[in-house]
């Protein structure tokens, strides 16, 4: 069957079915747009305009609402109509074709685009054309809304296995085990923030959560817009080996237990598949080399260093910029299943605090990042403002926000300036003694 055949079908079926829920149901999620031929598409509109003033519904209130072109046709469309049993297969077929015509013609801008690309504008362009085809997949995508009561054998099939001890599919582990205990680790479609002042260990918590998922067997994609690949790399060695940056820098004066953890880490890095790309970038170019790592369906996670660098589009304001930013990360989540860890910097208001712990008031034009975020972390390290801190080598997690559950306070250690687990309750212990210390020492004063 062609576009037209379809067309006349549901219009014929909703014409018998009249003001039933089934007709309701298409009129809420199918526009008009959606038909291709003009007098198909009149009835449509009159059919929907009747269900909305709940007058009757059939041939004959349809041919008296619609205008004189289109009234002839509106008898032969309900008589080859002779069942309404597959009105909503009619449906999707219907926007099917909608969504092919709409893609073709994307295709076609695309093609405009490449067609004037200049020198000059080559990567600007070919972002263009990057955002335009991510938009050609999303779409595409026929995905309809499905009853609660069918997905739930899909539900307990996943239930079944976490109580078995085994991985969902349907959430990622940090590598953080308080986090993980307590949440069951990241959601495939959330958008995660990692926020926090220059020197709390932004970047390395983002490569160790890579590193965690890397041996989940997963795929990721840093995009580093800081660093170098090559730093990034190191990043990622010296995470895995549990070695300070400087001792790789200086490899000469590595003792052999150090080297044995350097192979160790290079070895197991070889077998894996975490990507990395530096360079400058909008989060339309940074989404689209996602989105060809995920052709398969095959990536883990998108980590960006970090949004303060991205190249911001357009805007009156800086707040709406990154608004539309975070909005355009979060729909690649939901689209693509892939959770997207974005690092951001804090403002100066902990430095302009006794209590330096930054809050969700500390992010830059927060309100955007807030609403789109279903995880914002802040890492503190007392010590970095502190010498004397009780807190030394210890860091806190602060989960700020965490759509499926309570926000929290975790610990992990920092060595050799990298973040490892430790036991939790000997941590709080630490910060119950180094918050009393303070308290008398500002007493004191």
């Amino acid at each position: 069957m062609e576009s037209y055949e379809f067309e006349e079908q549901l219009v014929g079926s909703m014409m018998i079915k009249g003001d039933h829920i089934d007709c309701r149901e298409v009129a809420g999620k199918l526009p008009a747009e959606a038909f291709e031929n003009f007098h198909l598409r009149q009835m449509y509109q009159v059919i929907v305009t009747l269900l909305n003033q709940a007058e009757p519904i059939d041939q004959f209130t349809v041919q008296d609402s619609i205008s004189d072109s289109s009234k002839e046709l509106v008898l032969s469309v309900a008589a080859r109509c002779k069942s309404a049993a597959n009105i909503r297969a009619w449906a999707k077929r219907v926007r099917q074709c909608w969504m092919i015509r709409k893609g073709i013609s994307d295709l076609q801008q695309a093609i405009s685009i490449l067609q004037s690309v200049g020198a000059h504008d080559i990567n600007e362009r070919t972002a263009e054309v990057a955002s335009v085809l991510s938009k050609v997949q999303f779409e595409t995508n026929d995905k309809l809304p499905r009853r609660i009561g069918d997905l739930l054998p899909d539900y307990m099939d996943v239930l079944e296995k976490r109580m078995q001890g085994a991985d969902s599919g349907m959430y990622l582990k940090t590598g953080i085990d308080p986090l993980d205990d307590e949440y069951g680790g990241f959601d495939r479609t959330d958008l995660i923030i990692i926020a926090g002042r220059p020197g709390m260990g932004k970047t390395e918590l983002a490569i160790n959560i890579a590193n965690s998922i890397g041996r989940q067997k997963g795929k990721g994609l840093l995009v580093s817009m800081e660093m170098s690949d090559m730093q990034v790399v190191e990043r990622h060695v010296a995470d895995r080996a549990g070695l300070s940056i400087s001792t790789l820098r200086n490899p000469l004066n590595m003792i052999q237990e150090q080297y044995t953890k350097l192979t160790g880490a290079t070895g197991t890095l070889m077998d894996e598949n975490n990507y990395v790309i530096d360079g400058a970038f909008t989060v339309d170019a940074a989404i689209a080399h996602a989105e060809r790592m995920n052709m398969d369906g095959g990536l883990s996670f998108l980590a960006i260093d970090y949004l303060g660098l991205i190249t911001k589009p357009k805007a009156e304001r800086n707040d709406i910029a990154i608004g539309e930013m975070t909005r355009k990360l979060k729909q690649f989540c939901l689209r693509s299943k892939v959770p997207v860890i974005l690092l951001a910097q804090l403002n100066r208001g902990p430095e302009n605090r006794a209590d330096k712990r930054p809050s969700m008031a500390d992010l830059k034009d927060s309100s955007s990042i807030e609403q789109d975020a279903d995880v914002i972390i802040f890492p503190y390290r007392d010590e970095v403002y502190d010498e004397h801190s009780n807190m030394k080598g210890i860091a806190e997690i602060i989960i700020g926000k965490y759509r499926s559950g309570q926000p929290k306070t975790f610990y992990m250690g920092w060595k050799n300036g990298h973040f490892v687990n430790i036991d939790q309750e000997e941590a709080a212990m630490r910060y119950a003694q180094n918050e009393q210390q303070t308290k008398e020492a500002s007493g004191w004063r």
